[in-house]
């Protein structure tokens, strides 16, 4: 097997191959922009397509082509928090305290095509725009310097003893325009399984390559890869896993044609620019999240961490594929993560979270071997792998 790197320079939006979600069409694509963020499928699920449970912090844009929800309700330690815009194709509805936006800025915009429906005591540092518009009891929409805290609807306003800094008007002048969600990439693994050697704080070390099933043995074991691409089938780690990177060569890619599936208690480690060639958890090297990405057409399923003992985790997460009736990324409480998480169908994460955004690499684009020669850029310069047989 031999690969053949080259260097492709595109002008506008162009591809070799179309259909491709690889690390650099996500990047490309108007994702780019979310920090979570769910396509919604092909019709409503009858729930919440981006759920976000209470007392999370998030610092980036959230959204979804359907209905979006995040809850309120902030606690000692853990504020309720979106520092970032919302936006939402179908119905939008925020929980009671939560704070989007402050009052030093910057401005911060709501949109709902459908229902916006505004919790209780919630403060939006902003504009708010929805078909039709609900605020709670106390709700303000604040302006910044003087300048937005506006409402806009279209269809019906309903106002409660809300605070409206600024002006409400009818019809509103803004709407969603839904995201063309990346096709799954084409990729397949089957080869050897990989599991760690029995016994806790043991470890494995993995070259870039195609593998079947990558399985802990036990509790608190480690799985060490380095730059390039990984095919698996499958993913399954039991608690205490500790996933180290060194993305000290480039980007690391991981497809997975099944299930990634880890325990609760999870941490990133990452080595590169920066760590002074150690391995450091992602939160003290925040940047090198943006040379991870992973891929399922499964599900990416992550169980909790504790309070006091958070999962530590990072990278851009694409769930490609319409997988079921549950959502094909679901992570669980206690969760610290620095990158961004997509799902084609639907999104869900627990409570006492914190949620920070960092993108993708653009200057560094390789598309997976399997799928062929493909890149998507707006302006882009990339390496552009393609791998035959020798």
């Amino acid at each position: 097997m031999k690969r053949i790197g080259f260097l492709i320079v595109v002008w506008g939006l162009a591809a070799a191959e179309t259909g491709l979600a690889d690390m650099g069409s996500v990047a490309s694509s108007p994702l780019s922009d979310f920090v979570i963020f769910s396509g919604g499928g092909l019709t409503p699920s009858g729930g919440d397509e981006t759920s976000i449970g209470g007392h999370t912090a998030i610092t980036g844009n959230i959204g979804s082509n359907q209905d979006l929800f995040q809850q309120g309700n902030p606690l000692p330690g853990y504020p309720a928090q979106l520092n970032g815009s919302a936006y939402a194709g179908g119905d939008l509805r925020f929980g009671q305290d939560l704070a989007v936006g402050s009052s030093s800025g910057p401005l911060r915009e709501v949109v709902a095509n459908a229902a916006a429906s505004i919790g209780g005591g919630a403060n939006i540092y902003g504009n708010l725009y929805g078909n039709s518009v609900t605020l709670g009891q106390l709700t303000g929409i604040r302006q910044v310097g003087g300048i937005g805290g506006n409402v806009q609807y279209t269809t019906s306003y309903f106002p409660s003893t809300s605070i409206v800094e600024g002006s409400v008007s009818t019809p509103s002048s803004k709407t969603f325009g839904l995201i063309n969600m990346p096709a799954a990439t084409s990729f397949t693994a089957g080869g050897a399984d990989q599991t760690v050697p029995t016994g806790q704080g043991q470890s494995l070390t993995l070259a870039p390559g195609t593998y079947g099933a990558l399985k802990t043995s036990s509790q608190n074991q480690s799985v060490i890869l380095s730059s390039g691409d990984y095919y698996f089938d499958s993913i399954a780690t039991q608690g205490g896993f500790n996933l180290k990177i060194d993305t000290s060569g480039g980007p690391v890619s991981i497809y997975v044609v099944d299930d990634a599936d880890f325990a609760g208690r999870q941490t990133l480690w990452v080595k590169g620019t920066g760590t002074g060639g150690d391995f450091v958890k992602i939160d003290q090297a925040p940047s090198l999240a943006g040379l991870i990405y992973l891929e399922t057409h499964g599900k990416f399923i992550m169980g909790g961490g504790l309070d006091g003992a958070h999962d530590i985790w990072g990278g851009t997460v694409y769930a490609s594929m319409l997988e079921g009736l549950s959502a094909e990324v679901d992570i669980g409480q206690y969760m610290d993560w620095y990158g961004a998480a997509y799902a084609y169908d639907s999104f869900a994460v627990a409570d006492h979270g914190m949620w920070t955004y960092v993108p993708l690499a653009r200057t560094v684009i390789p598309a997976p071997a399997a799928a062929g020669l493909a890149v998507i850029g707006l302006g882009l310069v990339g390496w552009v792998k393609k791998r035959r047989l020798a």
